[in-house]
């Protein structure tokens, strides 16, 4: 189940009046939220870091046959990929134009690989069958950190964290050319971003979440101490919101954020061994999410998440 069930919550909240009145609990397992580790029924392990580094965000394709992903190697930095069943990573392009890409996304026809890179300034395009590598001159000097990508009328629109003028801003890419949907406050640091097909975009920035929907931003979480970078997604049905963070005492996990109602749960379940969260996307195709997620730890490696 994505979101956990009214006698889940009643359970834990016993479990926690228990714990507290006889054995003594620390303040964080007495008033932190419940664990959900019904959230994904697969957690594996695809692969380990080896000979690469600062691992900052993966996606996998919508067929479940590749998990792409972001690190540095002795080649340079770039874009690499392992299969979804496991095994050794394999480069896709690497080195110039590339400097320190943060995050990406693949476009729903799982042919090209979009790359966040803020110290080249752009996002770049990448041909899966090649390697070949452009970047999207639109987004020149924009400092791209966060990305997301998803089918609105029949083509595919990037969403991406950034920064416009000096002030840190949200865009939207799309062909018809790019718009600014924010800029300014009360946005401070964002690394990562994920849109809704309501029209709502949620932005994990430092320690909160925001909702930017009709060009007003709302704060739905805060107090997170979250993943470097940000990774955040949907569940399929998109009434939650799952973003890479830590717990109280540095370990990884996924916090879900229930839209309707505010509630936190989490998920630790073997990511929780970790203590370096990163990037988290859902593959998706034109319909939307899959059902299928990667997630990255900077130092721990690559895992495929599967509800």
């Amino acid at each position: 189940m994505w979101v956990s069930t009214t006698l889940g919550r009643a359970r834990n909240l016993g479990w926690v009046a228990a714990c507290a009145m006889f054995i003594g609990c620390s303040s964080d397992e007495v008033t932190g939220p419940a664990t959900n580790n019904t959230l994904f029924t697969s957690v594996t392990l695809a692969t380990a870091p080896g000979g690469l580094t600062d691992l900052s965000s993966s996606v996998p394709d919508a067929a479940d046959q590749f998990i792409y992903f972001v690190a540095k190697s002795p080649n340079g930095a770039g874009v690499f990929k392992v299969p979804s069943t496991g095994g050794l990573p394999s480069q896709v392009a690497a080195g110039s134009p590339f400097v320190q890409p943060t995050d990406i996304v693949l476009t729903t026809d799982n042919q090209t690989i979009v790359v966040a890179d803020p110290a080249a300034g752009s996002i770049f395009q990448v041909a899966i069958a090649d390697g070949h590598t452009t970047a999207i001159s639109e987004t020149s000097q924009t400092n791209p950190v966060a990305l997301d990508l998803k089918s609105e009328s029949g083509s595919d629109a990037i969403y991406y964290c950034g920064i416009k003028d000096g002030q840190k801003a949200i865009f939207k890419k799309t062909a018809s050319g790019l718009t600014v949907l924010h800029s300014g406050p009360p946005l401070s640091a964002p690394t990562g971003i994920v849109a809704a097909n309501d029209g709502a975009i949620y932005i994990a920035d430092q320690s909160v979440i925001h909702r930017l929907s009709g060009g007003t931003i709302t704060q739905i979480a805060t107090g997170l101490t979250l993943g470097s970078p940000a990774g955040i997604t949907l569940t399929p049905d998109e009434k939650a919101v799952v973003v890479s963070a830590k717990s109280s005492s540095g370990k990884s996990q996924a916090t879900i954020i229930a839209i309707a109602t505010g509630e936190q749960t989490v998920f630790n379940n073997i990511i929780g061994a970790n203590s370096a969260p990163a990037g988290l996307h859902g593959a998706r195709n034109a319909n939307g999410f899959t059902g299928l997620y990667s997630w990255a730890d900077r130092v721990g490696g690559i895992y495929r998440l599967k509800p």
